[in-house]
């Protein structure tokens, strides 16, 4: 997040809650802790405000940059990691009731809808002006969630043919 711009730990909790915190978990405290490990190891640098709270901005150096780069450079094979309550929920339905299962399939219809929904609004703000990649990172957002609002829509549709 620093190779856009500096930011102190704060400001990088807001950015990531708006951009990489819509695809990947982060705690907190990583936001907080990581920066100060990155300028112990010469990634960032730290300047402390004169006065005031004596926030911390930190900024990407050069040995920072070609640390992102050579990320960037190396294999991406993993398979994706699906962590999704309702999946789980599903799994396990056998031994809830009917309804325990329409409030689920309904919940999570309404859930991954509302998320594309945020994803669309998003893309429509920033799409003029954002960076090319960050805008594509959205597109798969939304179609990823309309995917899966898709398939528990046809699942409530199944449930309702049933009943």
């Amino acid at each position: 997040m620093l190779s856009y711009a500096p930011a102190t730990s704060y400001e990088l909790k807001q950015r990531v809650g708006m951009t990489i915190g819509n695809f990947w978990a982060f705690a907190h405290s990583q936001l907080y802790d990581e920066p100060a490990r990155l300028a112990e190891d010469g990634l960032v640098t730290a300047t402390v405000e004169q006065g005031g709270r004596r926030k911390r901005t930190y900024s990407i150096t050069p040995a920072g940059r070609d640390a992102l780069a050579a990320w960037l450079a190396t294999e991406s094979r993993e398979q994706t990691e699906v962590r999704d309550i309702g999946l789980l929920k599903l799994f396990f339905s056998t031994i809830g009731t009917p309804e325990d299962l329409r409030r689920l399939a309904q919940d999570r219809y309404e859930s991954h809808k509302a998320r594309a929904d945020n994803y669309l609004a998003q893309h429509e703000q920033i799409v003029d002006h954002a960076d090319r990649w960050q805008v594509k990172t959205l597109e798969l957002g939304i179609r990823f969630e309309r995917t899966v609002e898709a398939f528990w829509a046809e699942f409530i549709a199944e449930l309702d043919a049933e009943s």
